[in-house]
């Protein structure tokens, strides 16, 4: 250390001229530099609090703004419909559930989650593609008539479709099967592709649509599926005969009676 300190004071001797070495002059340089590289770390520093503010800012408003926009609907009380924003009719079966962004649904895309059975009919859009996501299966329309069918308790994911065309797929599937008017699809939970299957009844969306729909249809596919909609047993004096007739799904006892008439049959009835 006292080297050092020698050697300092022999270079200062030895090149020191009057006027040449303004301490003054050197001191203010040095401070002045300091100085600007103070203002210059603090300035630094500023920037990145005011950035990591700013950031802190547009998150709490993003998410402030995701929250108060996150629309939900429950089925708590029995069938519920609900419209979306662009018009398109979800109509909930008792405890399904329905989710969706309000503020960006529509501007890209038209996404909703669901859970439970809910019937869609799907306004056409398409530049804008309808996307329901259920907890195990994804439906994507451009406009069309619909149900999803998955319920917690069951293992598979149903969906038929009432008219136009869906692409029917696992949540994380890229791939999937194409469904059309009165076709039917099932998912097995754990399976990334659904099956086509064959449709069990002429109405399986009468609980959704308030009415039953049969074209030239046996009379005995008609009292099995009455038998079921209605929780009872149904059963014709004849069984080869057919109808073609809409029915509202308000009272029972009602089509029962017009089924009679139509047909010149007799219908027994056990609960």
């Amino acid at each position: 250390m006292k080297d050092k300190e020698e050697k300092n004071l022999q270079f200062v001797l030895r090149y020191y001229r009057y006027g040449r070495l303004d301490t003054a002059k050197a001191l203010n340089k040095i401070t002045g530099i300091r100085q600007q590289n103070n203002l210059h770390r603090l300035w630094i520093y500023s920037s990145g609090v005011a950035a990591a503010i700013l950031i802190c800012i547009v998150s709490y408003t993003l998410l402030s703004r995701s929250d108060n926009n996150m629309i939900s609907v429950t089925a708590d009380a029995g069938i519920t419909r609900h419209f979306l924003p662009d018009s398109t009719l979800a109509i909930l079966s008792k405890g399904s559930t329905l989710e969706y962004d309000s503020y960006n649904y529509g501007k890209k895309l038209r996404e909703v989650n669901m859970s439970g059975k809910v019937f869609f009919s799907v306004r056409r859009n398409e530049q804008s593609p309808f996307t329901a996501t259920a907890m195990h299966a994804q439906v994507k329309v451009l406009g069309t008539e619909f149900e999803i069918d998955e319920r917690m308790q069951d293992t598979v994911t149903n969906v038929y479709v009432k008219s136009g065309k869906v692409m029917f797929k696992g949540r994380n599937s890229s791939k999937g099967i194409i469904l059309t008017k009165d076709m039917s699809g099932t998912l097995t939970h754990g399976n990334e592709m659904p099956e086509m299957t064959n449709t069990a009844f002429p109405n399986p969306s009468a609980w959704a649509t308030g009415k039953f729909v049969y074209k030239n249809t046996p009379i005995d596919a008609v009292m099995k599926e009455l038998s079921i909609y209605y929780g009872t047993s149904l059963y014709a004096s004849e069984h080869f005969k057919t109808i073609t007739a809409e029915f509202r799904t308000d009272s029972l006892d009602e089509i029962i009676s017009l089924i009679e008439k139509t047909l010149d049959i007799k219908i027994s009835k056990k609960d």
